[in-house]
C-alpha cells in the first residue's frame, strides 16, 4: 500500500507542476498574441490555437485533481445532518460515482479523441485528437484517485492535504 501512496503522491506533484507549466505557458502565448495583434498589427496564426488547446488541459486537469482533493462544488448540508452511522456508506457511494465517472472519461475520451485523429488544428497543424486525449489521461486519473479513496476510506484521494493546509 506504501508503494501506492508513493505513486500518488509522485502523479500529485507532476500533474500540479505540469498544470503550474502550462498556465504560465498559456499566459505567454495569450501576451505574445494581444501584443502582436495590437502592436505588430500582425497576430500569429498559431497563438489563438494553442492557447485553446492549454486552456482545455489545464480545465480538464482541473477536474481530475478537484476529484482528488474533493474540491468540487457539493452540498454539504445534507451531509453534516447525517448521523455519523451513515457517513462512511455515502463516502464510499461518493468514491464508487468518482470511479463511474472516470471511467466514463476514460471510455469515452478514449473513443472520441481516436476518432478526432482525422482532422489537423487550425494553425498548429497537429491532430484534432491530440488536443481531447487529456479527457482519457483525466479519467484514468479520477479512476486511480477514486479507487484509492475507496481503498484508504479517505476522506479525500489526496490523504491529508486538507487537514495540513488548514494548519
Amino acid at each position: 500500500m506504501k508503494i501506492l501512496i508513493s505513486f500518488r503522491d509522485l502523479i500529485n506533484k507532476a500533474i500540479e507542476h505540469l498544470v503550474i507549466v502550462m498556465l504560465a505557458l498559456m499566459v505567454l502565448v495569450i501576451s505574445y498574441q494581444v501584443f502582436a495583434r495590437v502592436i505588430l498589427n500582425a497576430a500569429p496564426t498559431w497563438a489563438e490555437s494553442f492557447g485553446i488547446f492549454l486552456f482545455i488541459w489545464v480545465g480538464i486537469f482541473g477536474i481530475a485533481y478537484g476529484f482528488k482533493e474533493r474540491t468540487h462544488i457539493s452540498v454539504d448540508i445534507f451531509y453534516s445532518y447525517l448521523p455519523e452511522s451513515i457517513k462512511p456508506f455515502i463516502r464510499i457511494f461518493n468514491s464508487i460515482l468518482v470511479i463511474a465517472v472516470g471511467g466514463f472519461f476514460l471510455l469515452y475520451g478514449l473513443n472520441f479523441a481516436f476518432a478526432s485523429m482525422g482532422s489537423n488544428l487550425p494553425g498548429l497543424n497537429i491532430p484534432t485528437g491530440i488536443r481531447y486525449l487529456v479527457v482519457p489521461i483525466a479519467g484514468a486519473l479520477m479512476l486511480f484517485y477514486g479507487l484509492i479513496s475507496l481503498i484508504n476510506k479517505e476522506e479525500q484521494a489526496g490523504g491529508d492535504i486538507l487537514a495540513k493546509k488548514e494548519e
